[in-house]
């Protein structure tokens, strides 16, 4: 199964700026960026902190995409 980052989305419908992240989690700009285009994903703490910080679940920051192999329900 792949997963579609929204957190490039929801991070540009926030208040918040990518900088402000990168000092928040003490992470580069590049893992940010990878982060919103789910190149990367954030550790399990830091997907409860962020889904928090954006006052969404967890579960919004990313959708299930398709595969190569086809749908996975």
């Amino acid at each position: 199964m792949k997963l579609k980052s929204n957190i490039g989305k929801l991070i540009d419908e926030s208040p918040y700026k990518r900088e402000y992240l990168k000092r928040r989690y003490n992470k580069t700009a590049t893992t940010i960026s990878n982060w919103c285009t789910g190149r990367t994903f954030p550790t399990a703490p830091e997907l409860f902190d962020l889904a928090h910080l954006l006052g969404v679940k967890v579960d919004d920051l990313y959708e299930r995409g398709e595969t190569d192999e086809g749908n996975y329900n």
